[in-house]
């Protein structure tokens, strides 16, 4: 699972919220409740990025309701953490947050980040503490299931030889934000460009393609894996291979939405040797199984959950 990082994206509705307001309980997940606080405390920094009465602001209402059905699901997985006693040292925490400060230039830029954040420091471990949890749950439930033999490997190179005659390939990460009739081109665009400004100071990839992205790759991080060139839409091909490793793309726009891609490595035109193809496959294999793993075992908790939506009084219709 990706790390935890303090640039965390957030879409924000501006304005102040009254105290019942906040403390209005807007889901109940099993024993637990999330308030609308939980909400829109999670959503305060975008639209406040955005310019006053920008008309291609993102829409406030859609972005909630992304936000609420992604809080549902932490609140299940840190359940479920909890339930089977997963736990954290404190010193892997540290780590931790040493990493994340480390991606800032100096104490004074991290702590401003903190302050525009709304977040302490030990807001902020917290914050690690129960991703680290997360990373540890899905460790032991799903990536501890998962095994690809010798003989699932061959079967797949036999059936694609190609994987051995590898052309141009980068490693790659993606997230695409689609146009749909709630979100038309000019809030999608606009959502890309914030999410491209985020990344651009320093946000993790990975952290926003999972909580944002509508592609392919969001329950992954935006991980493409290695991909070939001629593999993918035209548009995303031709702005993958003129990057260079650690380079993002400008939001790229396609019949499916707007795109932002990053290369993470290179690789040019050669013949793997036997060790380095089914390393590949091995590892593309696995990830697909992942995947499917991920999927299900979430959609299980879901399944047993006890979850309410509870709407505002005077919206029910």
């Amino acid at each position: 699972m990706p790390t935890l990082l303090l640039a965390l994206l957030v879409f924000g509705v501006s304005g102040s919220v009254g105290a019942d307001t906040a403390n209005r309980i807007v889901a109940v997940v099993n024993d637990d409740v999330i308030t609308e606080a939980d909400v829109t405390s999670r959503v305060s920094e975008l639209l406040d990025a955005q310019p006053p009465n920008a008309a291609n602001a993102p829409d406030a209402a859609d972005v909630h309701q992304a936000m609420l059905r992604h809080l549902i699901e932490q609140r299940l997985i840190l359940q479920e953490a909890k339930r089977l006693n997963i736990t954290v040292e404190a010193d892997d925490i540290d780590d931790r947050l040493e990493k994340t400060r480390e991606k800032f230039d100096s104490d004074e830029a991290f702590t401003a980040a903190l302050t525009q954040s709304a977040l302490t420091r030990e807001g902020l471990k917290e914050q690690i503490r129960q991703q680290l949890m997360v990373d540890r749950l899905i460790d032991a439930t799903v990536r501890s299931t998962i095994s690809v033999s010798p003989q699932e490997v061959a079967k797949e190179l036999e059936r694609h030889p190609e994987v051995a005659k590898a052309g141009d390939r980068v490693r790659a990460s993606h997230i695409l934000i689609r146009v749909t009739d709630a979100r038309p081109e000019a809030k999608a665009r606009a959502l890309a460009e914030d999410l491209h400004r985020q990344l651009s100071r320093g946000a993790d990839f990975a952290q926003l393609a999972k909580r944002y992205s509508e592609g392919p790759h969001a329950d992954s991080g935006g991980s493409m894996g290695w991909v070939a060139q001629g593999e993918l839409l035209p548009e995303l091909d031709q702005a993958l291979f003129n990057l260079e490793p650690g380079q993002l793309s400008d939001p790229i726009k396609t019949r499916l939405g707007f795109h932002l891609v990053r290369v993470d490595e290179r690789r040019t035109a050669t013949s793997l040797s036997l060790l380095e193809a089914n390393t590949a496959v091995y590892q593309q294999l696995y990830e697909l199984k992942f995947k499917e793993a991920l999927r299900r075992w979430l959609a299980e908790l879901l399944r047993k959950a006890y979850i309410e939506i509870i709407p505002e009084k005077g919206a029910e219709g």
